[in-house]
């Protein structure tokens, strides 16, 4: 059974996505739907980091569907007050690549702040009961630790259509890291080696410019 097509919404909480099964690609949706840009008196220079992405050896395997995209304009739809705390956490861009694999689909993000400091208060933020509620009413949320990955958190459950997803978030520096995939198989596994590789291969680091 494999995903018939993968859709980023909004490229940010949760990773949210939607996949069906069966089937080729759906041309018509888009690894960057609904993502705001900044303008060019806005734009800031984005950092590179593609390098901290997940690579298709470690953990869920997920062959990428594109190249890796950047973006600087706000990384999901957010709910009241949510642009004043991404302001004050001093965000500077997401960098995301999606992909799939056997009966999985998934996609890694980078998001980029100023500070360490903000990088946790937005992981804090993301991860909150206001956000998740925020994103998913009605959802039901596992929660685990990855003991290898220094802060490292993650949830699954059911999206809005049912579907098993799972996110792994965790901060190195100035980054706050986010795997999500969706998987009829497990999660917690998946998630947890696929932060341990990034964490490990990048020796817990961000670039500092």
């Amino acid at each position: 059974m494999a995903p018939r097509s993968l859709r980023i919404a909004l490229a940010g909480l949760l990773g949210t996505f939607a996949v069906g099964c069966g089937g080729e690609s759906d041309s018509t949706t888009s690894t960057t739907d609904a993502v705001v840009t900044s303008t060019a008196e806005d734009a800031v220079a984005p950092l590179d980091l593609d390098q901290y992405l997940l690579h298709v050896d470690e953990g869920p395997g997920l062959e990428p569907l594109s190249s890796p995209q950047t973006e600087s304009g706000e990384p999901f739809p957010l709910p009241e007050g949510g642009a004043e705390m991404l302001e004050r956490s001093g965000y500077i861009s997401m960098t995301y690549q999606t992909g799939r694999g056997d009966s999985i689909a998934g996609v890694s993000s980078v998001l980029a702040f100023e500070t360490d400091a903000g990088a946790r208060d937005w992981m804090t933020y993301e991860t909150s009961d206001e956000v998740l509620r925020h994103e998913l009413p009605d959802g039901k949320f596992t929660w685990f630790q990855v003991p290898d990955v220094p802060g490292a958190t993650g949830w699954t459950g059911p999206d809005l259509h049912g579907n098993a997803i799972g996110n792994v978030y965790w901060t190195q520096g100035r980054c706050m890291m986010l795997i999500s995939i969706e998987t009829g198989g497990p999660r917690v596994e998946l998630l947890s080696a696929g932060a341990k590789a990034i964490y490990e291969r990048t020796g817990g680091t961000c670039p500092d410019e």
